[in-house]
């Protein structure tokens, strides 16, 4: 923030603003008290939440460690590492939020009109959150017991992400000595300090990994059967039971980039993702309003031509989203 929060409320400042300072000191009231929690747990011995304020709670409370620098003119001297403040922490949290933020809004904008497009995938879905939830009270949803479970709803996170990825690139430096890249028979060589951008869209509709479809917006594709063996599509407990979520093949895939330096809010933004979409299609279907003498499958395709007329401004997104209204109703 370069302005401090107090100075949103300033008399001068437009009305809304003062919204933006209650959201800046909320939102650090709520992260100090987290930490407390997290300081509580590491001074009595117990296990963390496992949280990225746990992970930064204990890198900050560890008591640093003497190492030896083999760079110092005097290698019996001593380097003591540095923990994180208070303000660091805080500081690594706020990123965190803000990064995952416009990306993950982005993702489930871009979902939302592809689930509007296409019923079918809506009632696919909704079949697997209805088995796998029958409990409409939100209290019992737990991670352990529904996430792993709930596949095809994350694919279709993932093929949104195929598509219409927010990120155009993942940026990718070479570091301090030069790579070689061997492609079939050609070798090229990267000189060091170089940033590469692979292109992620060339990459997620490569006909060689994704088929002649490749274009496509198909979750399905995500889906796997354990078998070959047929099963009755009315038996849902079987059929959901034989399906296994696709891996692909490593490196035709990087929605979250890849290696050691992947996002690291990669599984955050998949439960977030799941979680809304079982609030949202457990019980509820989604359909385009249309315009006068207009059809609903007509509609259902002006739905997809807004979601294919995108551009990248910083991050991706659509010319006009604002022309598509949508209608909610039980199933």
């Amino acid at each position: 923030m370069v302005l401090p929060a107090k100075a949103f409320n300033l008399p001068f400042m437009p009305s809304k603003w003062s919204q933006i300072g209650w959201a800046v000191r909320e939102f650090k009231k709520y992260m100090l008290d987290q930490l407390a929690d997290e300081r509580m747990l590491v001074a009595e011995g117990k296990p963390g939440s496992g949280t990225l304020m746990s992970n930064l709670v204990r890198a900050a409370e560890e008591r640093p460690e003497t190492t030896k620098s083999a760079s110092s003119p005097n290698n019996g001297d001593a380097q003591r590492l540095k923990t994180l403040s208070v303000d660091e922490i805080l500081g690594n949290i706020f990123v965190f939020n803000f990064a995952g933020h416009d990306t993950t809004a982005i993702s489930l904008a871009y979902s939302m009109l592809l689930l509007v497009a296409h019923p079918e995938v809506q009632d696919w879905i909704s079949e697997e959150i209805n088995f796998y939830i029958p409990d409409t009270k939100s209290e019992s949803w737990t991670y352990e017991a529904h996430f792993p479970r709930l596949k095809r709803t994350l694919a279709v996170l993932l093929e949104t992400l195929r598509l219409y990825n927010p990120l155009p690139g993942v940026p990718k430096y070479t570091g301090l000595h030069p790579r070689v890249l061997k492609i079939n028979n050609q070798v090229i060589n990267i000189p060091s300090n170089t940033l590469v951008v692979p292109n992620l869209m060339a990459l997620h509709t490569h006909p060689r990994y994704w088929g002649s479809d490749s274009l496509t917006w198909r979750p399905s594709r995500w889906i796997s059967p354990t078998s070959n063996v047929t099963v009755a599509e009315q038996d849902v407990a079987a059929l959901l039971s034989n399906e296994r979520l696709f891996i692909p093949k490593k490196g035709t895939f990087i929605a979250w980039s890849e290696g050691a330096r992947n996002c690291p809010g990669k599984k955050f933004a998949q439960v977030e993702f799941v979680a809304t979409m079982v609030a949202l299609f457990r019980d509820f279907k989604v359909q385009p309003v249309t315009k006068e003498g207009e059809t609903i499958d007509k509609a259902r395709r002006r739905v997809l031509e807004v979601v294919k007329d995108s551009n990248v401004e910083l991050l991706l997104q659509m010319r006009d989203p604002d022309s598509v209204a949508v209608a909610w109703s039980r199933r």
